[in-house]
């Protein structure tokens, strides 16, 4: 079963001394047996007003990758889904090939907010509360 996590989750964020929000647009991971994160996708946009920016999460559950989408990227939920889903499908199927019962389950979103805001200090310099 897929289920997944699209209402927003906020996090206060200052941006140049402009107040901001993290938003989870969307998110999931998998799994390994025992409950460590294996895999992660998601999507987080820094709400800011005209400075808005949306990043993509994903990758290993210990270290994924952030990357920031192009300023005008649409934010569309429906696609974003479909994206992690594509991202963790190759995830799900080695664990499920070993017999455990994998699927895609919501991220918290403190833990992914976390990926972002340590992409903007390490990247930028950018201290994101």
């Amino acid at each position: 079963m897929t289920s997944w996590a699209t209402t927003p989750a906020r996090a206060a964020v200052v941006v140049s001394g402009a107040v901001g929000k993290l938003l989870v647009l969307a998110s999931g991971m998998v799994q390994e047996p025992g409950g460590a994160p294996l895999a992660v996708s998601g999507y987080v946009v820094l709400s800011a007003g005209a400075a808005s920016r949306i990043f993509r999460v994903r990758g290993p559950g210990r270290a994924p990758t952030v990357d920031e989408l192009p300023a005008a990227t649409t934010i569309d939920l429906r696609r974003f889904q479909k994206e992690l889903e594509a991202d963790l499908q190759g995830d799900l199927e080695v664990l499920r090939a070993k017999g455990h019962p994998a699927h895609i389950e919501p991220s918290s979103a403190e833990w992914l907010c976390a990926f972002v805001r340590a992409h903007l200090l390490d990247s930028e310099g950018l201290e994101v509360d």
